[in-house]
């Protein structure tokens, strides 16, 4: 088949979802001459030359994608919310003209998009946080619950797979949208390739530069509500009154509207004096922080997964993360669970990690055989695999 692959528009300061994109291209090229299928690389301008760069085998090539008229925004938006318009106006998309002109057979989402199209495809779930935690404001207020519904009901319908990382995440998604268990695949998340490949600066050097004193722990998420910064001040406030550890807390990532309140709440607890909040930091100051870290406190309401404690097992970092469903099914026995929602479990967890030498040293060498178990060439090997069995089916029509 000739297959698509459409590059979203993630920027890096978006978190995981231009980490999970950027991982799975670069496993993409590295491999793609494993695979009898033909390739167009649909990108962004922003991205097109570090594809073109990127790209060196003779079943690939790269299209940039024109930017979208008023026109195309509009229809988009009509389409995705509305079936009355697209049976009325059945004016092709943006991206289903452009396949068109290159002769695209079946589009492989790289990343969580959705699009309306008449092309057979591939779509990425994420997460359906909308659904299973729809009372927190990212994903309920100003119409954003209404517009993920209404694209993932017609998108993940229409799909002909649908790529899920759990099997938490495949019940959610045939309970919620009725789409067949035959149509669902899992593929698990890839541990982020950045975590094996980069060598740490000097613990000295990061540290000083961002004023952070050992013992501490981390948490790289955005500033979401869902993320659960509160509750983890208040295990911080925990350790340091109830059990006299000095812990100090580094949080990265970028303010979502939350963080606001989240300085309020260490104001209140007397943390501010313990507390850094650098935002987004470069991948080998990233690596040095966890390598240095007493623990990863991953404590977010939200999953089936989530990279941080992938990263974190690939580096050599003990991960405390939150019993939600499909942790367990991601993380297996390499981490310590906790309630998200009980400051005293996180910090009893953070406090036998401080503790124990010899916990530390099992969870460590048990996050490194897990993270090392699927990597991102194993993700792009499995979409060939669906892509193979759907090949005879496609071929039944021009």
């Amino acid at each position: 088949m000739k297959v698509g692959i459409y590059l979203g528009r993630h920027p890096p300061d978006s978190g995981g979802g231009y980490a999970f994109q950027a991982d799975l291209l670069e496993a993409f090229v590295r491999i793609a001459g494993e695979s009898q299928h033909r390739f167009v690389l649909f990108v962004n301008a922003e991205h097109a030359d570090r594809a073109q760069r990127m790209v060196d085998s003779d079943n690939v090539v790269v299209v940039v994608m024109p930017e979208p008229t008023w026109l195309d925004r509009l229809q988009f938006m009509l389409h995705r919310d509305f079936a009355f318009a697209r049976v009325k106006w059945p004016r092709a998309g943006l991206l289903q003209r452009v396949a068109a002109t290159h002769n695209i057979e079946y589009v492989w989402f790289l990343g969580s998009d959705c699009h309306v199209l008449d092309i057979p495809y591939c779509a990425v779930v994420w997460d359906l946080q909308h659904r299973t935690l729809p009372w927190f404001p990212e994903v309920s207020h100003g119409g954003e619950w209404d517009a993920r519904e209404l694209a993932n009901a017609w998108f993940l319908r229409r799909a002909a797979a649908v790529i899920t990382g759990t099997q938490v995440g495949a019940k959610e998604i045939e309970r919620c949208y009725q789409v067949q268990p035959e149509q669902l695949h899992l593929l698990p998340h890839p541990t982020p390739a950045f975590a094996f490949a980069t060598v740490p600066k000097a613990a000295d050097d990061v540290l000083a530069r961002y004023g952070i004193q050992a013992p501490y722990l981390i948490y790289p998420a955005q500033f979401w509500a869902h993320k659960n910064h509160v509750n983890l001040l208040r295990a911080l406030h925990e350790l340091r009154a109830a059990h006299d550890i000095p812990f100090h807390l580094v949080l990265l990532g970028g303010d979502k509207g939350n963080r606001a309140h989240c300085e309020q709440v260490a104001k209140e607890l007397g943390l501010m004096a313990v507390l850094h909040l650098p935002g987004f930091i470069e991948q080998t100051d990233l690596v040095a922080l966890y390598r240095h870290a007493t623990a990863l406190a991953y404590v977010s309401f939200g999953g089936p997964e989530n990279l941080p404690p992938l990263e974190a097992f690939a580096i050599g970092c003990p991960v405390v993360a939150a019993d939600v469903p499909g942790a367990h099914e991601q993380l297996g026995e390499s981490a310590l669970f906790v309630n998200p929602a009980k400051p005293s479990e996180i910090a009893l967890a953070c406090k036998r990690i401080f503790d124990d030498p010899v916990l530390r040293e099992h969870l460590i060498s048990a996050g490194k055989m897990r993270a090392s178990a699927w990597t991102g060439q194993d993700f792009v090997r499995g979409v060939f695999g669906i892509l193979d069995d759907f090949a005879p089916v496609r071929r039944t029509w021009r």
